[in-house]
């Protein structure tokens, strides 16, 4: 699709973990695209690019950022489940002011502390 097209255009890997291969990436919303409007589903700033893990994380709202882009890992994900699933607390994206906004949704209406 032209949007992940376009997310692998900005990002080249995996937001969190560098994995590169095109075919293991997602373009996955941030702000969810069921919730979104018309122009927000075609938003690059409204996308981050990741491998299976992490965007089935994200999407399910185990992960999310704060505005610097740090990760935050909901207490419902376990110890084991996080080795396994390469997430750790010193993981960061970088995110734009307008990201930052779309992140703010993800982190109020997806993300389970």
């Amino acid at each position: 699709s032209v949007y992940r097209k376009g997310l692998l255009r900005k990002y080249k890997h995996c937001c969190l973990c560098g994995v590169s291969d095109n075919n293991l990436l997602v373009a996955s919303h941030i702000k969810p695209w069921s919730d979104s409007e018309a122009d927000e589903k075609l938003d690059f700033d409204n996308g981050l690019l990741l491998c299976p893990n992490h965007d089935k994380l994200f999407d399910m709202g185990y992960i999310t950022f704060d505005d610097s882009g740090s990760i935050i890992i909901s207490s419902k994900l376990n110890e084991v489940d996080r080795v396994f699933m390469n997430v750790n607390s010193e993981m960061k994206v970088t995110l734009n002011n307008k990201c930052r906004i779309y992140m703010q949704y993800h982190r109020n209406n997806v993300f389970h502390e």
